[in-house]
Formats: C-alpha cells, structure tokens, sequence
C-alpha cells in the first residue's frame, strides 16, 4: 500500500469522482422510480383482463387479485431498495469506507494477518461489508416473509428454517468471498500490464466451479432432493430428451413447498450428465403434459445454445470490465475523492465497481432485451414439437399461482423482467401456431 502524496495544485484540481458517483446514482434511481410511478399508475387502473387470456380459465376477478399482489410487492420493493441505497450514499458522502478500512486493518491483529499487505484487511473489510448488509437487508427479509408473502399465501417458511438458511447464507459468504477476490486481487498485482487477461480467465475458471459446486453441494444445504419416482411423467420427461438427443441422466424432485408455493423447473449438468429438477409445487400444480410443454421451453433453450450465448455476453462484459479496471484503479484521484490517503489494490477495484455500479444497471436492461427474445424462441420451439397449446396452459396456471402481473406497464416490464409476461407470450405462441396452420 502507498501513501498518496499531493501538492496544493493538485489538491486544487481533483476530479470530483465522488460527486459524480452520487449524482449518478440518484439519477438512476429516479430514473427506475419512474418506472415504478408508471406500473403503480398502471395496477390502479382496474383495466379489463387481456382477452387472449380469458379463453385460457382467467377472469376479472383473478386479474384484480393478481394486482393486488403486484401491487404489494412493488410497494415492498420501492421502500427496501430506497432505504439501503441512502444508506450507501450517506456512508460514501460522509467518507466512512476508510473508517471501515481502518478499522479492517486493526482488526487484522486478532486474526493474525499483516495489517500492511494487502490480504488481511482485505478479509476484514468484506467480513464487515456483509455483516453491514446483512443488518441492513434482514428486518425486509422477515417482513417479506412473514407478512408479505404470507399475506398472499406463498409463505412455507418457518422461524427456524429462515433462521438457518441466514445462518447457512452468511457463512457460506464469509467463507468463500474473501478468499475468491483475495486470489483475484494477487492476480491483478503479479499479472503486470496484462492483469485482465489473467483475471478474465479466473472468473471464466470461477463460473465454471460454481456452476458445479452449487447444484451439487450448495443447493442440497437448502432444500432436499429425490430421483422423481417411476411413472407417466418420469416416462414422458425422458423420451423428450430422447427426441431430441439430451443426454438426461437423472430427474430430481426438490422440496421447494418447505418455503414457498412459488413453482420452477431448471436444467443443469456438464457433457452427457444431464440433470433436470422438477418443484414439487410444480408437480401438485400441473398435469403430466403440462410439465413436458415446461421442459420442451427449457430444452428449446439448450437446443438453440441460448447457454452459450449468455456466457458469451457475459465473459465478454467482465472482460470490458477488467480491461477498464487498469485505467482506475490506481488513479489517486479516485482514492482522495472517496477519503482513502493509501493506494491499495482491492480498494482501487472496491472504488472502481461502486463508481460502475450505476451504469450496471442499462446494461440489465441490455441483458434482459437478449433473455426474452431467447424466451420466444424457446416458446417457438416448444410450439415446433407440438406442445403449443399445452405450454400456454402451464404458463397460465403458472402466473396464476404466482399471482403474476397480467398487463403490465410495458416500460417497466423492459426494464425490470427478464422473461416476457403472460399476456406477450401467449399472444407470440397465438401467432406461431397460426401461422404454422396456414402452412400447414
């Protein structure tokens, strides 16, 4: 770590990196409040039911309750994004980072770390940023819980299993966290000019373990597993994969009703060991053709290597990232705008990704734009193998479970969902099989 030394002239002509940090920052929050301004506008509106939805077992009376919902949650979320971000501006405006790190750097001593490298209060500082957010994000996890979610009936959630899953949450976070941008840190220090070509191929190893790691390890910590039991459906699931040539190994039934009603299905797996997880509240919600016309969308993602395609964006977005970082990360501007007097590696790269985050937030948008033309597309394609009418019926007892918003205000669908809404989809899959019988 260096110390940073400036003349008075300097001092004088400091970039205000810290001002324009914040200035962002609540420009994007207006900017996503507006949003928010149009769907609440939009919810109170009473509007009519899309009528391509009533001929699916869809009415008013659904359609209101599913406000209702939206309603509630847009509620939530609002306040439990405002608070926590004045929270952060107010701990970047009143320079309390360096506080923080000072405080990381004395804490070093209990530990036995070197408070003068760069590891030691490197670990002590996102030990302190996670309990930070954990204080602050709880009393909005508990009221989402226990009183949101319970309102509407989506809560299974015990005391004593939110409790653990905290405990388990936090742990795993502490344990692997500081350790994972420790190693990235040291890399970017011995990598020399070329630093990003070393930590993009980290975070490429990175995703890769964790894409392993967690179904296998992380997951089972959460929720229990069994192999779906012999069957219509078990039959029905594996001569779809057969079909279509994906190499499925295994069909797993999660206990997902031990925490919500909310249902889901995923794929996952390396190479010829192919797994698919079925919700169990997606086996009690649906019928046998209904969960195949599911997973025919989710395989219509694998066969299109829709996969591929989103690692491509994202490895190529981090790679900008890392690219950008060496022209920031030492800038001593940056580290007096934001109160710190010492260079450090991992404050450089802390300081760089809160001066970006508020850009990340367009780029959402961006990735969102690319996720739902991929969710058309898998809806086409479980329409070509002839589950088009038996996927509207999930996707519509799926919404309507889920209480999701039937017509949404279409800005802030853009900026906030990654998949399509009911209503566009069922329009898009309307579309397709009308004109696949005309050619027919």
């Amino acid at each position: 770590m260096e110390t940073i030394l400036l003349t008075e002239e300097e001092k004088n002509k400091i970039f205000p990196y810290k001002k324009i940090f914040i200035f962002s920052t609540i420009l994007k929050d207006l900017f996503n409040n507006y949003f928010n301004y149009r769907q609440y506008k939009r919810l109170n509106e009473n509007r009519p039911i899309p009528k391509e939805l009533v001929p699916l077992g869809l009415d008013q009376k659904k359609h209101e309750e599913s406000n209702k919902y939206s309603k509630a949650k847009l509620k939530y979320s609002i306040i439990s994004s405002i608070l926590p971000n004045i929270i952060d501006l107010l701990i970047i405006y009143f320079d309390l980072y360096p506080i923080q790190y000072n405080y990381s750097k004395k804490a070093c001593s209990y530990f036995y770390f070197n408070p003068e490298k760069e590891y030691g209060p490197l670990m002590m500082f996102i030990i302190f940023e996670l309990i930070r957010s954990e204080i602050v994000s709880l009393p909005f996890e508990v009221y989402e819980t226990f009183v949101l979610e319970e309102k509407f009936g989506f809560n299974k959630t015990t005391v004593k299993t939110f409790i653990t899953d905290q405990i388990k949450t936090f742990c795993l976070f502490s344990i692997f966290l500081p350790p994972i941008i420790a190693i990235l840190v040291y890399i970017i220090i011995k990598g020399g000019k070329y630093f990003y070509i070393f930590t993009e191929i980290f975070f490429i190893v990175l995703v890769f373990v964790f894409m392993w790691v967690y179904p296998n390890f992380i997951q089972p910590l959460y929720n229990k597993f069994k192999e779906l039991e012999d069957g219509e459906l078990k039959d029905g699931i594996f001569n779809l994969a057969k079909s279509l040539d994906y190499p499925l190994k295994k069909i797993y039934e999660m206990d997902n009703s031990t925490r919500s009603a909310h249902s889901n299905a995923y794929l996952f797996g390396f190479g010829k060991n192919k797994r698919i997880v079925l919700f169990d509240t997606l086996i009690k919600k649906l019928e046998t053709k209904e969960i195949v016309s599911v997973l025919g969308h989710e395989l219509g993602h694998w066969k299109k290597s829709h996969f591929i395609f989103n690692m491509l964006f994202i490895f190529t977005y981090f790679f900008i990232l890392f690219y950008l970082l060496q022209f920031f990360m030492y800038e001593k501007n940056i580290f007096i705008s934001f109160g710190f007097t010492q260079k450090s590696a991992f404050i450089g790269l802390f300081l760089f990704f809160q001066i970006y985050s508020p850009a990340s937030y367009f780029i959402n948008i961006l990735q969102f734009f690319m996720t739902r033309k991929f969710e058309y597309q898998a809806d086409n394609f479980a329409c070509e193998i002839g589950y088009g009418e038996q996927l509207k019926s999930s996707l519509t007892k799926l919404s309507e479970e889920n209480k999701s918003s039937l017509d949404p205000d279409p800005l802030y669908s853009m900026v906030n969902y990654s998949h399509p809404t009911l209503i566009e989809r069922v329009r898009a899959i309307n579309n397709y099989l009308e004109l696949k019988n005309k050619k027919n």
